[in-house]
């Protein structure tokens, strides 16, 4: 490996700037003969006055300062040259998720023929041009002319050399169609003489790393274990080609030249490929893909996206809608069987009729009892299926007896006001209490058709009594500061400080919240530095679903449960990029501690991290014991567009059951506490947070915290199978947080323990289940050329097929630079030259004074 960069010192001399300058140089020298006239003309004086010895000393001390003063009006200065050569990293990303482990049987001639060209299975300078016809051949779909016009005309002769070229590439074919896609990528990397980490190593820094759901550094001995047996962490279910890009070791102070992106190109992460483009083209670091596996969808039966409700009410209605990937079986009856885990005698089947694509199935979830119920979707295995470990997908479904209260509040009967009442008093599972502050009363009747006040208690410490202590949630729209005064206000900063309840903030044209002068608004609120936005120009131009401005989910957002619109992550992202415009809104800055869910959708296609932060629409940010959620728009309502209640309904339903299942987690009058997700995947990890009230930390300021977790399954008396530390977070001080790793599938107690405190008596454990990971990574195995080519062309890279690998090192032929440097160091003014001349000065003053001289 190269040196990162070296520094060569050369030709040091001193030069005296003032030499250039005649007249000056003159005057220097009169000035100084002048001066050591005088000082001698003094010397002859004072000898008379004191011993010789002493004006000597008195003379030397005196022309030195001379001296001294005369070389530093020279303005002498020190100078060399420095030669500098720096070099550029290099990063090679191997994709090792479970895609990359597929071997393509079904590739064509023309895919075969370049991965045995590639691995010089096959070639040399002698039939690289008759294996370069034949390549085009194959990619046109036609038959290679086997053997040249030129070669022979004897018609046996020829007629043997192209059955034996034609066997002998058939042999080839054979076995490269045997190798998965990882493995080629390795080979590619660092086998044979001309080996690719070998050659980009000798011109530059280079970095090797595996990716999938997570990155791991690699080096040229551990690349072949990681490739074949990739550590359990990577999270080969998932294929995140953003992280593949970004160095796993982190910054350096060394530029990254490039990345070479070993992959089939499957992207199946939180980011869609609008979103990952946007990515990738902010970071200004050239991407050069090099796509490995088939492009043609292989012969294979495999469970795609699921969707359904993850937690449902007691007898409930709740369906599973399923995609199967059915390439290559158009036409076969195929089956399909749901089966519940703990009661495999209630198993659901259904015959379907194969197409080349997909085809999808629903079944009807059986909500009749309480608790966590596990599932297996299974489709029947069929021989020449390329794989057949993608033909069952497992979930689960929690089925809950509770009921969700919501408490909505606005000043007017806006339309976003209207809307949302009427859908959540639709809701059977949610009990919705409107107050409406302003509304027509014409006396008819003996009250207004909403209620019109709160009965607020005289003092907001009497929590008791607080009209909000038993709601989940709470949904403020646009009320005036007079119809909301600070007494209310206070009781809603405890209901979410202490009540750990949700605060669900809506922006308003008339009054919220830029009417309002309140710390605690201003304290509660996940953003800051709000202006309107308006639709304006062409926006307000076109059809309904078009006009307005939009949002767009973040990487944060499209995790979360309570924006899904589908199963599937870039369904779900193109079904809010399709949602109708915003005529008007409040955008705001991300505070510190928030996270931004939705942001306004850049047009031009840049994104990036900061423009989401800067243009935040939905933003949350935990307070105290609860959270609280901006949302930017008050036209959700307009999500209605032809298609009724599919996405308004379900947006706000989702939001009021979120509230709720955060507002269970467990704790007492000190804390409440519990994990960020009470159910993840295998292979994700755990969040813990306590979130303290301020009172108890005041009184044990020295508490520490951990989570330990214990295996429901285990023995009694079994000892906790994880621990984990809880420290408090830089941002916010009340919420102690850890982080547990590596959890295997199955249920765990976690129980809260402290020391240095007194929790109480009962001890507060909360439950989390780590399910067996639902991925797409297997649902579609052709590789993705079209992606890479966008990646390439985004980042001003070059986009790269297996066998033109050897065209790469020649790509960064000159990230080494050189460059010379003149340095210098003016030593006139520098700060030694000062402290001699007054040492100087000052001994020759204390010796002249000592001895009695003037």
């Amino acid at each position: 490996m190269r040196d990162q960069s070296t520094n060569h010192f050369r030709m040091r001399r001193f030069t005296f700037n003032a030499i250039g300058d005649p007249a000056w140089l003159a005057t220097l020298v009169l000035l100084a003969g002048a001066a050591t006239v005088c000082i001698v003309l003094l010397y002859r004086y004072e000898r008379r006055l004191v011993r010789r010895r002493l004006g000597l000393t008195l003379l030397a001390l005196r022309l030195v300062a001379v001296g001294v003063v005369f070389v530093a009006l020279l303005e002498p200065v020190l100078t060399w040259t420095v030669d500098r050569t720096q070099t550029g990293r290099v990063l090679i990303a191997v994709d090792v998720s479970d895609s990359m482990a597929t071997v393509d049987k079904q590739a064509d001639k023309s895919e075969r023929l370049r991965w045995i060209r590639a691995l010089k299975m096959i070639g040399n300078d002698a039939v690289d041009a008759q294996l370069d016809r034949w390549q085009e051949a194959f990619d046109n779909d036609r038959e290679p002319e086997w053997v040249g016009p030129d070669e022979t005309k004897d018609p046996i002769e020829r007629a043997e050399r192209e059955a034996a070229r034609r066997q002998q590439l058939d042999e080839l074919m054979d076995a490269v169609g045997q190798i998965s896609r990882k493995e080629i990528a390795r080979r590619l990397i660092d086998s044979g003489p001309s080996a690719l980490w070998d050659r980009i190593d000798d011109l530059a820094i280079g970095e090797l790393q595996v990716f999938a759901g997570e990155a791991a550094v690699a080096d040229a001995e551990s690349l072949p274990e990681l490739v074949a047996h990739p550590a359990r962490s990577l999270q080969t279910d998932v294929s995140d080609l953003l992280l593949g890009v970004t160095p796993a070791g982190g910054a350096a102070e060394t530029p990254l030249a490039g990345v070479v992106l070993f992959t089939d190109g499957r992207e199946n992460a939180a980011l869609d490929g609008e979103q990952l483009l946007a990515r990738l083209r902010g970071q200004s670091v050239p991407v050069y893909p090099v796509l490995v596996g088939s492009q043609r969808r292989p012969r294979d039966l495999a469970v795609g996206e699921l969707e359904y409700p993850e937690m449902v009410y007691q007898d409930d209605t709740a369906v599973l809608h399923a995609q199967l990937r059915t390439p290559g079986f158009d036409g076969q009856k195929l089956t399909v069987t749901l089966e519940p885990a703990d009661h495999p005698e209630q198993s659901q089947s259904q015959t379907i009729t194969a197409t080349d694509r997909s085809v999808e199935v629903e079944f009807e979830l059986d909500a009749t009892l309480l608790g966590r119920q596990p599932y297996m979707l299974r489709i029947d295995p069929q021989p020449g299926e390329t794989r057949d470990d993608n033909n069952e997908k497992p979930f689960t479904v929690n089925v809950v007896d509770d009921e969700t209260r919501v408490l909505v509040l606005d000043g007017a009967a806006r339309w976003e006001f209207r809307f949302l009442d009427n859908a959540l008093a639709r809701d059977e599972r949610v009990q919705v209490d409107p107050v409406l502050f302003r509304q027509p009363y014409l006396g008819v009747l003996p009250e207004t058709f909403f209620p019109r006040t709160l009965a607020l208690p005289e003092e907001a410490a009497q929590t008791r009594e607080s009209p909000f202590a038993e709601y989940d949630a709470i949904i403020i729209g646009d009320i005036a500061p007079s119809q909301l005064p600070g007494k209310t206000w206070d009781l809603l900063d405890r209901f979410v400080q202490e009540g750990g309840g949700t605060l669900v903030l809506t922006a308003g044209k008339d009054h919220f919240p830029r009417a309002y002068n309140s710390p605690i608004v201003e304290r509660l609120l996940p953003v800051d530095r709000l202006h309107v936005i308006e639709a304006s120009g062409p926006q307000q131009a076109g059809p309904p679903s078009t006009r307005g401005f939009h949002l767009t989910l973040t990487p944060d957002g499209a995790r979360q449960d309570f924006l899904q619109f589908d199963a599937d992550g870039q369904a779900n992202a193109r079904i809010w990029g399709s949602l109708p415009g915003h005529p008007w809104g409040l955008v705001g800055q991300a505070k510190p501690a928030a996270t931004v869910f939705a942001s306004l959708r850049d047009e031009t296609g840049q994104g990036g991290l900061d423009f989401e932060r800067n243009n935040a629409l939905i933003a949350h940010q935990h307070a105290g014991a609860g959270q609280v959620l901006w949302i930017g728009v008050d036209s959700t309502w307009r999500w209605r567009l032809r298609v009724g209640d599919r996405y308004h309904h379900r947006f706000w339903g989702q939001i009021t059951r979120w509230a709720a299942k955060f507002k269970a987690s467990a704790g007492n009058e000190h804390v409440r506490f519990g994990p960020d997700r009470s159910e993840i995947e295998v292979g994700e990890d755990a969040i813990l947070r306590a979130r303290w009230n301020q009172r108890f930390l005041n009184e044990f300021p020295d508490l520490k915290a951990r989570a330990e977790f214990f295996d429901v399954d285990a023995p009694e008396g079994a000892g906790p199978v994880a621990t984990v530390a809880l420290e408090p977070t830089d941002t916010r001080p009340l919420i102690h947080e850890g982080k547990a790793t590596s959890l295997d599938a199955g249920e765990y107690r976690v129980e809260l323990t402290v020391s240095n405190a007194d929790l109480g008596d009962e001890p507060v454990t909360a439950e989390l289940i780590v399910a067996e990971r639902g991925t797409s990574e297997l649902a579609e195995l052709a590789a993705d050329r079209n992606l890479l080519e966008q990646i390439a062309e985004v980042t001003g890279g070059r986009f790269f097929y297996p066998d033109e690998i050897d065209e790469i090192p020649e790509l960064f032929a000159s990230v080494t630079q050189h460059e010379s440097s003149r340095e210098e160091i003016p030593l006139w003014d520098h700060w030694l030259v000062l402290a001699l001349s007054f040492g100087l000065l000052t001994t020759e003053w204390v010796l002249r004074k000592l001895n009695g001289l003037p």
